[in-house]
């Protein structure tokens, strides 16, 4: 059964769709009184009937069964600190890290990123990664959409406990013996922040700066993996030793 996003008061009833999810209804040929899932993005689902209005070229929502089901949901946080990364490899990691259950995505920017964006570049990406958070939700089943901070430098994103604060902290690097699974075996479903260079990497000075704050570097391996492709493994590693899959 599909299942669509249908953000707002769902105490109205019936209620409006959004102009996105009445274009994804016209696409998916969802017809009169046709009976389907909607979430709201914080945890609830409802079944819900469509009906259309001709005159003003809008949907209406008939929603009942209205109930929280977050399944889908891990048990434990995962926050992944991403080194901002050209356009396809950010959206195709933030699409993948939605399916694997991330709970929050930090993007990051430092020396060695390639990719910079200015105050009005950057408002434009987070509108474009929200609609990809939703369309991996949607296709994954998932009905808490995670969340997305604006781009932040990585001294100030250091600079911000709160921002950080999880019980295993984590800096993916090549430059370490220590492994990856062994830190991740210490406690079992108590979350996790990985932090994940851009594709330059980081400098000394910040691989310094980070340890400082709290990070324990950890490898995947002996090869090099690229940006995009690192904290999908380590997501995946995690969920293989917690019962995540």
């Amino acid at each position: 059964m599909s299942i669509f996003y249908h953000p707002g008061d769902w105490q109205i009833n019936p209620s409006q769709a959004s102009d996105a999810l009445h274009h994804h209804l016209r696409v998916r040929r969802i017809h009169q009184d046709e009976v389907f899932v909607v979430f709201d993005g914080q945890g609830q689902i409802a079944s819900a009937k469509l009906h259309d209005s001709s005159s003003d070229k809008k949907s209406y929502l008939e929603l009942f069964d209205i109930h929280p089901d977050t399944q889908m949901e891990s048990p434990y946080p995962l926050t992944l600190i991403q080194g901002l990364a050209s356009n396809e490899k950010m959206n195709w990691l933030i699409e993948k890290a939605v399916e694997l259950g991330v709970t929050k995505i930090v993007p990051i920017i430092s020396k060695r990123s390639i990719v910079r964006l200015d105050e009005q570049q950057a408002k434009k990406k987070i509108v474009h990664w929200e609609q990809i958070i939703i369309a991996a939700c949607e296709q994954s089943g998932r009905t808490v959409l995670p969340t997305i901070n604006p781009p932040l430098t990585l001294t100030n994103f250091l600079a911000k406990p709160s921002e950080s604060d999880q019980s295993l902290r984590v800096f993916l690097s090549p430059h370490t013996e220590m492994k990856f699974v062994s830190i991740i075996k210490r406690a079992p479903g108590q979350g996790m922040s990985f932090l994940v260079g851009p594709e330059g990497g980081f400098s000394d000075e910040e691989n310094i700066q980070i340890e400082q704050a709290g990070y324990i570097a950890a490898t995947l391996g002996k090869r090099i993996l690229r940006t995009e492709t690192a904290g999908i493994v380590a997501m995946s590693a995690v969920h293989s030793l917690w019962g995540g899959f």
